[in-house]
């Protein structure tokens, strides 16, 4: 087998478009590759259409200095990120270290001779190298990379490396623009991992009240199994929706509608039934939306929010039938109640009807009223929204612009564009599983990867010769509930007496952090810094280090990551800025030491803060809910 034959089948497995692609490829279009018969590793290549070489010297010594430079300044960077794969060598030579890299390459001839040259198979793989063909550079693409976990906690030291010069001077443009998308990526990745611990503990408090209340409720496994049609269409609130509903009302029959909670006061009011409600939110002002219920019209309609929603929600719908399900998080797996099921990965309740329509297997999609733009005249939502056509929320937002539905420019904001994102990064998935997806908005943002036609054009291929049926669910048996019950309270209480300990843990490192800071400090302001002890600050890290261990591996702790990680994700990545610098001279080791010392302060004592809550949290609903 080739080395190009090895490399291929490697990206079947990892990226099988570009895989595709390389077996089409016409060679010798673009370059020629010259190899000096004394040194086979001195691999030159000729740009035919330029007429120039690629390295204007010898090669061999071009990219031996080209990686001294890289590894003055990265030597320690655990995640390399490089445009341009050149001839090769210079990422082979970066494949002998352990390091994670991403290279985009604008140019496919060139990936197919370095993957002639060098074997990459196992790199690619294992995931350590994942070469991109700039084309085929998107957002899906990117997340999938950069959340791998070892590369994640570094995305703060990102700073992308050109290959060659050659690169700068014929592909300057598509470097920012390839620079700009990464970035975005990175910032999509850190604000999606949350940002505060605070939401987290009230998504908890809310989960454990709601228990109860979820087991008397359908399972998501019973309603995903008997959806009532093949055509989803979930409907959403932007300013466009309010043009939709004649033809939405007109069709209502013959299509599943999945309505988001802020939809369900303007469809009610139109008189469309929807079949499925969906609910993300963790905050009291959802609830609204369920007031003045008209009990008739969605005698039918199955609620369906999920376990951390707001209690007087629930006591809002608690006459209505509901599919009560758990985000995705670790602190609502951890009592295995899977058939209730994990809907919410994404940030809105529209991405959660969009995750329900993917498992719900239907055929077709439909996105209506999903702007997560401004309309022309400044309305951030539809007429008859119950917070109003021009939510101030949004106004006092800093505008972002983006592309529009028609190719135009339109203004949005991060929180809409987080939506945004989610849509982006799953649509691809979806339409892999042979799913066609219809953003029939006619207005507001592009949404990457969907179809963007008029809804009216769409609706002509939904089947109007059979109405849908009632969707009818299944609820478990008293018993099973009961034994639920039994066992939450039962973990809860033996949780409870490890994260005690934990807790304890923790605030001992803390105290003595801050003991040797205090030193440092009385040290500094004696202008006596020689007397530092360094062994003892070495002993101090060994203490973090061991906190550090419980935290990746302590399988309570790991439980509540949802609470934890918005506090360690964000000084992970500051702390990744101290762990990549040099430190070749012993003075440059004992800054870096003390520099570790000092960041850990606040590290711990939110930590220990974190934990403390996750107790009292325990404890208040053991004796509130489950004592009984």
């Amino acid at each position: 087998m080739t080395v190009l034959e090895k490399n291929i089948n490697a990206l079947i497995q990892k990226n099988p478009t570009l895989a595709v692609k390389l077996h089409s490829i016409q060679t010798n279009k673009h370059f020629e590759v010259f190899m000096d018969e004394e040194d086979p590793i001195n691999i030159n290549l000729f740009d035919t259409k330029n007429d120039i070489p690629f390295y204007k010297n010898k090669p061999i010594e071009e990219i031996t200095n080209r990686y001294n430079e890289i590894m003055e300044k990265k030597a320690r960077y655990p995640f390399l990120t490089f445009y341009g794969i050149g001839n090769g060598l210079l990422i082979k030579m970066f494949t002998n270290l352990d390091k994670y890299l991403l290279v985009i390459e604008p140019n496919l001839e060139l990936i197919y001779i370095a993957l002639s040259l060098f074997d990459f198979s196992e790199e690619i793989k294992n995931k350590k190298l994942s070469i991109i063909l700039e084309e085929d550079l998107n957002f899906s693409t990117l997340n999938e990379i950069l959340a791998n976990p070892d590369i994640k906690t570094f995305l703060k030291t990102y700073e992308i490396e050109i290959n060659h010069s050659y690169y700068l001077n014929f592909y300057q443009d598509n470097i920012i623009k390839v620079n700009k998308e990464i970035i975005f990526q990175i910032s999509h990745l850190i604000n999606a991992e949350g940002n505060s611990a605070e939401d987290s503990l009230i998504g908890l408090n809310h989960h454990l009240q709601n228990i109860p209340k979820m087991l008397k409720s359908y399972t998501l496994v019973s309603l995903k199994n008997n959806i009532n049609s093949k055509t989803a269409i979930i409907v959403s609130t932007g300013p466009s929706l309010a043009k939709q509903l004649p033809l939405l009302k007109e069709y209502q029959d013959y299509l599943t509608i999945l309505c988001v909670d802020a939809s369900l006061p303007i469809l009610q009011k139109e008189g469309i039934r929807p079949d499925i409600v969906f609910s993300l939110e963790r905050v009291e002002a959802t609830a609204k939306f369920y007031e003045n219920l008209d009990k008739e019209l969605l005698k039918n309609t199955i609620f369906a929010p999920t376990s951390i929603s707001h209690p007087k929600l629930l006591e809002n719908i608690k006459n209505m039938q509901q599919c009560i399900s758990m985000r995705p998080f670790s602190y609502t797996r951890m009592f295995k109640m899977h058939k209730w099921g994990y809907l919410g990965i994404g940030m809105s309740a529209a991405n959660m009807a969009f995750e329900f329509a993917y498992l719900a297997k239907c055929e077709k999609i439909i996105l209506i009223g999903q702007d997560l733009a401004f309309g022309e005249d400044g309305r951030t939502h539809s007429k008859g929204a119950i917070y109003g056509e021009e939510e101030e929320q949004y106004h006092k937002k800093e505008k972002i612009i983006i592309k529009g539905y028609y190719g135009d420019e339109v203004e949005t904001t991060n929180t809409w564009q987080l939506f945004l994102n989610f849509f982006k990064k799953d649509i691809p998935e979806v339409i892999k599983a042979d799913i066609e997806v219809y953003n029939c908005t006619e207005g507001g943002a592009y949404i990457d990867g969907a179809i963007h036609k008029p809804f009216k054009e769409v609706l002509k291929s939904v089947d109007i010769s059979k109405k849908k049926s009632i969707i009818k669910c299944e609820l478990v048996s008293l018993g099973k509930q009961n034994h639920y019950l039994k066992r939450t309270k039962k973990l809860l209480t033996l949780y409870i007496k490890r994260l005690k300990w934990i807790k304890s843990e923790v605030e001992s490192v803390f105290l003595d952090v801050m003991e040797k800071i205090e030193n440092l400090e009385k040290l500094n302001k004696e202008k006596d810094l020689e007397k530092i002890d360094f062994d003892e600050l070495t002993n101090t890290i060994s203490k973090i280090d061991k906190i550090k261990d419980i935290l990746e591996t302590d399988k309570v702790l790991l439980k509540f990551n949802n609470i934890t990680n918005p506090l360690i994700v964000s000084a992970e990545l500051e702390l990744a800025r101290i762990m990549v610098r040099n430190s070749e001279k012993e003075i440059e080791k004992k800054v870096k030491l003390i520099d570790w010392i000092y960041e850990h302060k606040s590290w711990l004592f939110f930590l220990a803060g974190a934990i403390e809550n996750i107790i009292f949290i325990i404890e208040k609903n053991l004796k509130e809910v489950y004592s009984k």
